[in-house]
């Protein structure tokens, strides 16, 4: 989008949060992270620059929010419960600017082909899906079995650029 940046490692621990609704939980990330992130600069030289921060999730099909898989068989597990159904994918982004904050959350319906085992086999141990919320990236090889989406494909790449950018709009920082 043609924003400077840095990018700062917070230590905000996104377990600590246990709400089960996806956009209840999402923004609370979002804003720990934010906090965190926050809370790091602040007396630095960066501390008035503008922190924006964000985070992926997936809804399954079961209603069950997920982030990255822990092993091989998560990845077999989500695969399987996403192939022939629909879920959804839910991004928050928030960007702080001096006593301004604006929070955004994105919702995208993606839709799985129904996947054969060897499918599922094949791609699990490309490793593509390894660290991506959900055990896959659709803008890689998995975008071969998304049938169907509905909403922002930028936000289940990871980060909705739209949203991203009208908060940026908005605070007037683009």
């Amino acid at each position: 989008m043609g924003v400077n940046h840095k990018v700062i490692e917070q230590n905000f621990d996104e377990d600590s949060i246990i709400d089960k609704d996806p956009i209840n939980c999402s923004q609370a990330i979002v804003i720990g992270k934010n906090k965190s992130a926050r809370s790091l600069l602040e007396s630095s030289e960066d501390c008035k620059l503008p922190v924006l921060t964000a985070d992926t999730l997936v809804f399954t099909p079961d209603q069950e929010i997920v982030g990255k898989p822990n092993d091989y068989e998560h990845s077999r597990k989500l695969l399987r419960e996403f192939s022939g159904k629909t879920h959804s994918v839910f991004s928050t982004v928030m960007v702080t600017y001096g006593d301004n904050s604006l929070i955004e959350t994105c919702e995208t319906k993606v839709s799985f082909k129904l996947m054969t085992e060897d499918e599922i086999e094949e791609y699990v141990l490309s490793e593509e899906g390894v660290g991506k919320a959900g055990a896959y990236g659709i803008h890689g090889p998995a975008g071969k079995y998304v049938s169907n989406i509905i909403g922002s494909y930028t936000n289940v790449v990871g980060l909705p650029v739209h949203e991203t950018y009208e908060i940026l709009r908005k605070l007037k920082i683009s």
